[in-house]
Formats: structure tokens, C-alpha cells, sequence
């Protein structure tokens, strides 16, 4: 095996514990309460944020909206009751998640709103449907660059045209400077997050993204600071 191929698969196997090192992070146990820890807690707090940030950006009733990494629904139960009957989707990587959030919309009196909820590890967001708005919050701060990339492509078959996807990120700065570990602003009384451009949780520059889109229908809008407590920044991929 020459240098060549040994690097190759020393990538191989730092992107493969990356993706396993993500999916531990937020594999639940089955209690409503470790359920809720492990998306990050800020249980009421985070739903409200994210509902009224997507109302101030053009979410209706009206919308058909898809939350890539919906969890147990701490920000979906809101979109639930906001949006028309078969109009919201989620899809989680864990299937204990999915069951948490049908469970919660049982909790909520929400199951004849015919939300639609899937598991998926390969980002399936085809429910035959064409979204308006989308989200993924607090995902792509755990996923290795190609994973996004796989996301943000089966995102933009669903989208409709104008259709804007919503995801959070930790920024980074672009060149070799990103290797740098960067310690997150964060709001006042917050823990704050240390973030790397090769591990998890990960920073990611504007450009990085941009570079994504290239191939895809998808054009980037820079947003930044949104009020996340933990210092995520946001960043709209809309539909063009």
C-alpha cells in the first residue's frame, strides 16, 4: 500500500467515526425526559424561536413545510399547529426520535393534524409533496461536509420553485485558518461551544456552502446571527 492509499483510507475511517460519533450524539433513550435532553434541551425555548423566526420569513398556514432532523418535535409541535392539516413533514436519523414525536403529538392533541413523520439515515424528503419552507436545525452543526451536501441536494428536488430551506451552521472562516478550533460567541449566561472544521461539532465558512450549490438549483442567502442562544448562525438556500 503506497502513502497515497493509506492516507485514503485514514479518511475513510475519520469520516465514517464522524458520521458514527454524530449519530451516538443524539441517539435517545426512550424517556420523554432524555428525549428532550439529548436535542439540546431548551424545550420551550428553542420551539418559539424557531416558529417566530419562519413566521417573520414568510411561513403561512398555506405552506407545506419539511424539518430535516425534526427530533421529538420540540420546534415542530408549533409548526404542527401553525400550518394547514398534511402540511408538515419531519424526518430524524433515529427511529426512537420519530416515536417520541408521534408520542408527543398524541401529548399535544395534535394527531388529526396528519403530520407526517419518517426516519431516515439518507436523507429521504420525497413525500410527494412541494415545500415552501423548510429547516434543519442544529443538523448540519453535526454533519461532516458530504453529508450536507447529500441533504441540501435531496432538498432542492423538493423544493418549490422560490421554496427557501432554512439551516443552522457555526461559522468558520475559510482557509487554512479553519483548521484552528474556534471557541462560539454565545448569548450572556450560555455555554459556549467549541466548534472544528474535521470533527464534531463542526464550523463551516459561507464559502463552503456556496461552493455546495454550485451544481445544485440552490442559491445562498447569508443571514448570520438569528438569537440562538448557543451561537448558531443561520443560512437560507433558496429554490431557483
Amino acid at each position: 500500500m503506497n502513502r497515497w492509499e493509506a492516507y485514503g483510507r485514514r479518511i475513510r475511517g475519520s469520516i465514517a467515526r464522524n458520521l458514527q460519533s454524530a449519530s451516538d450524539a443524539i441517539r435517545p433513550s426512550r424517556s420523554s425526559t432524555e428525549l428532550r435532553r439529548r436535542v439540546g434541551g431548551l424545550w420551550d425555548e428553542m420551539g418559539s424561536l424557531q416558529l417566530n423566526f419562519l413566521i417573520e420569513h414568510g411561513l403561512t398556514p398555506e405552506s407545506y413545510f419539511i424539518d430535516v432532523g425534526c427530533g421529538v418535535l420540540r420546534a415542530g409541535r408549533h409548526f404542527v399547529r401553525h400550518l394547514d392539516d398534511g402540511h408538515y413533514c419531519g424526518v430524524d436519523i433515529d427511529d426512537a426520535m420519530i416515536a417520541g414525536g408521534i408520542a408527543q403529538l398524541k401529548e399535544d392533541n395534535l394527531e388529526s393534524k396528519g403530520a407526517r413523520l419518517r426516519q431516515s439515515t439518507t436523507f429521504e424528503v420525497d413525500f410527494g409533496e412541494k415545500f415552501n419552507v423548510g429547516i434543519a436545525q442544529s443538523v448540519f452543526t453535526h454533519l461532516p461536509i458530504n453529508s450536507i451536501w447529500h441533504c441540501l441536494s435531496n432538498v432542492s428536488e423538493v423544493l418549490a420553485p422560490s421554496g427557501v430551506f432554512y439551516a443552522t451552521f457555526f461559522r468558520g472562516p475559510e482557509g487554512p485558518e479553519r483548521f484552528t478550533p474556534i471557541q462560539q460567541p454565545c448569548l450572556e449566561g450560555r455555554v459556549s461551544v467549541r466548534t472544528f472544521a474535521d470533527e464534531n461539532p463542526y464550523h463551516y465558512s459561507p464559502q463552503d456552502f456556496a461552493r455546495m450549490c454550485e451544481n445544485l438549483p440552490l442559491e445562498i442567502e447569508d443571514i448570520g446571527d438569528w438569537g440562538h442562544p448557543r451561537g448558531q448562525q443561520m443560512m437560507a438556500f433558496k429554490r431557483t
